[in-house]
């Protein structure tokens, strides 16, 4: 496993591959979307959507991704992402500053702790995680006696971690294979340990070992 360098190399690798220019929205589109806003574009979500803004996997699999046409503006912030169930919605503004609303009609926008390149690290990595991955497993949570038995076990399957936000932790075991899960302070996973993983084989190898439940 490679570290990713900036979020195209994150991307190639979390899709097995390198990029190709079908995975991107040509430049023209971003231009024109500026155009049609009136403000500049953050250079990071610019690139972002060159690199893999058509690429499924990553702009649609789980939460969202508006495409360049329907980019929008509230309060001089760019609305960019919608969530997988319509509850809430990102916005940047020119600094790279993200801030998330529930309502967009009457938007209360309140700052994420990430910056957009570190926001989007985090969503690359779940987006896969969340259904990109064709191939998941679990352990129901009620598995675990403690938080430290989770801990024990991704540390017995060399997770490297990649994700640590609240309540999200995510790990790359293997190239293209995640263990990942949602948490409470202190609590245990809800609802378990997840296995995500670009293909079948690697999937299988890791799930049998360790005894995930295929989900498939």
């Amino acid at each position: 496993m490679h570290p990713a360098n900036n979020l195209a190399d994150l991307a190639a690798w979390l899709l097995g591959r390198p990029l190709t220019k079908r995975d991107g929205v040509p430049a023209a589109e971003c231009e024109a979307a500026q155009q049609r806003l009136g403000c500049a574009l953050p250079a990071v979500l610019k690139d972002f959507y060159k690199a893999v803004g058509r690429q499924p996997l990553v702009m649609s699999s789980f939460q969202r991704f508006a495409e360049p046409h329907e980019w929008t503006l509230s309060d001089g912030k760019i609305v960019f992402l919608e969530e997988n169930q319509g509850v809430c919605y990102w916005a940047v503004d020119a600094q790279s500053k993200v801030y998330q609303a529930a309502d967009l009609d009457a938007p209360q926008w309140h700052p994420e702790p990430l910056d957009l390149a570190e926001f989007l690290q985090v969503l690359l990595y779940y987006q896969m995680a969340q259904g990109g991955y064709a191939f998941c497993g679990m352990i129901p949570g009620d598995d675990f006696s403690t938080l430290e038995d989770v801990q024990s076990l991704v540390a017995d399957m060399h997770g490297r971690p990649v994700v640590d936000t609240s309540g999200l932790k995510i790990f790359a075991v293997a190239d293209q294979v995640l263990v990942w899960y949602l948490h409470e302070e202190g609590a245990l996973p809800d609802p378990g340990l997840f296995l995500s993983a670009l293909h079948e084989d690697p999937f299988q190898h890791w799930s049998d070992k360790w005894s995930f439940d295929d989900l498939g």
